[in-house]
């Protein structure tokens, strides 16, 4: 990939003995000394730079899209350097992937989390309740991305390897919990991904409407349909 004009000779990778952008990214001027003493301070203080650079980044481009928010007003917004942003993170469409990628962590922890429910039924409502509560939580973020996505086959390009291995995770959960319930693993895949395309369709629909009437008969029908894959195994679950 070419180098960002400007981007220091070096940037992206933050090899050992970088200085300037490195001492800098590591907030706090010296953290690396430090780290040279204590051997724990500079990965910690990395880490809180690059949380704010991914948190300045995240809106940003939700504010003003991909082409609008530039790498300087990122960084401003962050309170580092525009070489800090390039030393951590290469380039600018690296950026935008892992903005995207910190976007999926708290719905990856929440499905985590309901593997720990024993019984596969409850296990498969929890699933779904999971993804549309992500999807409440982050329409705006959500819609934003899908407009640039649509727009731009490079962007689409970029986050293609985080949102499918994400997308393919919950598909084998949603079938394994399946075929755990039923007892039959060979349909389970297929009712797994019509669930899903089915939890995806309700997705777009509700970035265009947002009667939260239709909403509520949207999430009311994905339930009946898992009860009628269930059968009596489904547990009864009032739709909020």
């Amino acid at each position: 990939m070419m180098q960002p004009q400007g981007q220091p000779p070096g940037s992206g990778g933050g090899a050992p003995g970088t200085s300037g952008p490195e001492a800098e990214a590591n907030a706090g001027g010296g953290a690396r000394g430090r780290a040279g003493r204590s051997g724990r301070r500079a990965p910690d203080a990395k880490a809180r730079t690059q949380g704010r650079i991914l948190a300045a980044a995240a809106a940003l481009f939700a504010a003003r899209g991909y082409e609008g928010a530039s790498i300087s007003a990122i960084a401003a917004r962050a309170g580092v350097s525009r070489s800090a942003v390039f030393w951590h993170f290469g380039d600018k469409e690296t950026l935008f992937r892992e903005t995207f990628r910190r976007m999926l962590v708290p719905f990856a922890e929440e499905v985590a989390r309901t593997l720990t429910h024993a019984d596969p039924a409850t296990r498969l409502v929890e699933l779904i309740s999971v993804y549309e509560r992500f999807v409440e939580e982050q329409i705006p973020a959500i819609q934003a991305f899908v407009r640039w996505v649509i727009e731009s086959p490079a962007l689409r390009g970029s986050i293609r390897e985080p949102l499918f291995a994400l997308h393919d995770h919950f598909v084998r959960d949603v079938r394994d919990a399946l075929a755990q319930a039923l007892g039959d693993r060979e349909p389970a895949e297929a009712l797994a991904m019509g669930l899903i395309s089915m939890l995806h369709g309700n997705l777009l629909l509700a970035m265009v409407d947002g009667d939260p009437h239709r909403a509520r008969l949207r999430r009311a029908g994905l339930r009946r349909m898992v009860e009628r894959a269930l059968g009596a195994a489904a547990p009864a679950r009032r739709v909020p």
